[in-house]
């Protein structure tokens, strides 16, 4: 591979880049479909998604993301529109998972401002509960354990623990700290539920190894007994070449 092939392989593999994430944004944006999700809503549902230890595959999360099959939905203006989009996607996936496997362990979500009903970060909190419900392995564990408080501001800025929550708009300050706290909160789920994946891991990859051939039965030697139980020997029956018929 020459070293432009090499860059460009990076490229499309790669992080995207910030006019390929103002792109996706945009893109998703304009989804007539009521129930998509905007990017900071994937970015939510991806972040849930990626601490899982359910592994689920884009054919179940993509119509979430788009608020309807890919096939039908109506957010693709047509197939090279579809062809163009779903790359950005699971390049942007895989950039959230090295994200949360890198030596510091924490991403930092794309959160538009000021935030829907003025709450910075409800977006990306609504879209990580989705994630938690599209694979929901351990996430009872994660949001019950009392060492775990930070995950409770996830649901309570999604509107899961109090739909009426808040009762006055919030200061600036308090905005910046629940989502520091969100932040937190789905790094360290990501490390809770680490032990799940790696041993659903470990499940797949002993039911994907080749079982070693068996031969079904012991080989007959060319003297020995014909297995048919004709009473010959086996180089005279079943082994014997076929004799060419008579014209």
């Amino acid at each position: 591979m020459s070293p432009q092939q090499d860059s460009a392989h990076r490229a499309l593999d790669g992080p995207l880049s910030e006019a390929e994430i103002a792109r996706l944004a945009e893109r998703l944006a304009a989804n007539p479909n009521p129930e998509g999700l905007s990017l900071e809503g994937v970015d939510g549902l991806f972040c849930a998604l990626i601490a899982s230890p359910t592994q689920v595959m884009p054919s179940e999360f993509l119509p979430v993301i788009l608020g309807g099959e890919p096939g039908n939905s109506g957010v693709f203006a047509d197939i090279e529109d579809a062809q163009a989009t779903l790359p950005l996607l699971m390049r942007y996936w895989n950039s959230i998972a090295q994200d949360y496997s890198g030596a510091d362990g924490l991403h930092l979500p794309y959160v538009e401002e000021p935030g829907t009903d003025g709450i910075l970060g409800r977006d990306w909190a609504r879209g990580f509960m989705k994630g938690t419900r599209l694979a929901p392995a351990g996430w009872d564990y994660y949001f019950k354990d009392e060492k775990e408080g930070a995950g409770v501001a996830i649901a309570l800025v999604a509107g899961e623990i109090d739909p009426a929550w808040p009762k006055e708009p919030l200061s600036p300050e308090k905005r910046d700290e629940l989502l520091q706290w969100m932040i937190a909160g789905a790094a360290r789920a990501y490390r809770f539920l680490e032990s799940g994946r790696q041993a659903i891991a470990e499940v797949d990859a002993t039911e994907n190894e080749p079982e070693p051939y068996v031969r079904p039965a012991a080989k007959v030697g060319r003297n020995d007994p014909c297995p048919c139980g004709s009473g010959q020997k086996f180089k005279k029956c079943c082994a014997a070449p076929p004799r060419e018929s008579a014209h």
